[in-house]
């Protein structure tokens, strides 16, 4: 029995160290990639191997590989550049943690798709830095999907992009694996299909789109291609029923990007569908398609005295990408509303990529307090500084 509280404290430290450092060690990961040199168009995977060297089985606490909770932080550039950007938001997830166990000796392997939700479809290198942290524990221990230890693994690569003419042939297993019994392999070869969206498998994800186990993958596929067929099929699921679910907010995003305009009063109809408190994905979606052509839009809900309506208006005026929306920006900031002059403050800084603030900083406590310095930037450059759309993320630079 310990007689002093101190010394049991640095025991129970010690001990815990020494268990951490062995389940450390009895656990290795590995980051890789197929080759260094890949033909436009063609999937590329980061692929990680995870071997239990150890004695003892060990339980892995993971959610699903393509999104935050998989333990990836994955950047693909090829500009690479450093410091604070537009891009690093964030946005919330809300996570479903599983995972596995890997037997003594055992190896599990695990890949992701880079073209997934990185553009890799023009010719060139491009540098991949990617990290992957894991906690894991012994089998039945949920706490340490907490409190558990990690294992890491960090690589960098370099690949090439090469325009090698069309492979009609490349994509066949893939096609043939919709149809397999096997879902997680039926699901990676709808990615696959989805995410590069090959012309000459329109009907394909035309298909996909409307069947049940394919359906999200398959819109992704739509936005994708940017056909008329394409936009035509977004319109039809926007239109074909009023009720809310995923996949017709899905659809009404991706139709929002795809910049025909001809579905501008669309997508306005179907925001004044619906109460304001409900309507804030639409009303983002008309201001993404029309941009300067849906400002008396926004404006009518910058006038409206119903608080939801004000509020999906102030959030609706960065989706438009218009130099009128900053000045606007500006004067909210004094608004007697400090969330929207919070919300005005984050608008500012994804339309202009300038920022008042310290790194990772989006908005104050009172905004008001940034009305000067915003203002008078206005005065100085407001004419001629370049002025970003809602896809042009990029690098934040001091605002003075």
């Amino acid at each position: 029995m310990c007689k002093s509280g101190l010394r049991c404290g640095l025991f129970a430290l010690i001990f815990g160290m020494i268990l951490s450092g062995n389940a450390f060690a009895q656990l290795e990961g590995h980051l890789f990639m197929d080759k260094d040199e890949y033909a436009k168009g063609e999937p590329i995977y980061l692929r990680f191997d995870l071997t239990n060297k150890g004695t003892s089985p060990i339980h892995v606490f993971t959610g699903s590989s393509y999104t935050p909770c998989g333990g990836y932080e994955i950047d693909v550039s090829n500009k690479p550049s450093s410091g604070p950007s537009t891009c690093d938001s964030g946005r919330a997830v809300n996570c479903i943690i599983g995972g596995f166990i890997v037997g003594p000796g055992e190896m599990q392997h695990d890949k992701v798709l880079l073209n997934y939700e990185h553009n890799l479809s023009a010719p060139g290198v491009y540098e991949i830095r990617a990290t992957r942290i894991l906690k894991f524990g012994p089998p039945g221990d949920l706490h340490g999907m907490v409190n558990g230890p990690e294992v890491k693994a960090d690589a960098v690569f370099h690949i090439r992009v090469v325009n090698a003419g069309e492979n009609l042939t490349l994509f066949q297993p893939y096609v043939e694996d919709l149809d397999s019994k096997d879902e997680e392999r039926q699901q990676e070869a709808a990615r696959a299909i989805s995410s590069l969206a090959p012309p000459w498998l329109e009907d394909t994800i035309l298909r996909m789109a409307f069947l049940p186990k394919t359906r999200l993958l398959g819109l992704l596929g739509l936005r994708r291609l940017n056909s008329g067929p394409s936009r035509r099929a977004l319109a039809e699921i926007v239109q074909g029923t009023s009720d809310y679910s995923y996949e017709r907010e899905k659809a009404i995003r991706y139709l929002s990007e795809m910049r025909d305009k001809t579905y501008l009063p669309l997508l306005v109809q179907e925001a004044t569908k619906h109460e304001p408190n409900q309507a804030g994905v639409y009303v983002m979606a008309a201001a993404r398609l029309g941009g300067e052509d849906a400002l008396p839009y926004v404006f009518s809900l910058l006038n409206d005295p119903n608080p939801f309506a004000h509020g999906n208006g102030v959030q609706a005026l960065p989706e438009t990408g218009s130099r009128q929306a900053v000045r606007i920006l500006i004067e909210l900031l004094r608004s007697r509303n400090v969330g929207a002059g919070r919300v005005a403050s984050v608008g500012l800084i994804h339309l202009t990529h300038r920022s008042p603030y310290a790194t990772g900083k989006w908005f104050s406590d009172t905004p008001s307090n940034d009305y000067a310095a915003w203002i008078g930037w206005w005065m100085r450059e407001g004419g001629h500084a370049p002025i970003y759309g809602p896809d042009q993320c990029g690098r934040i630079t001091p605002l003075n």
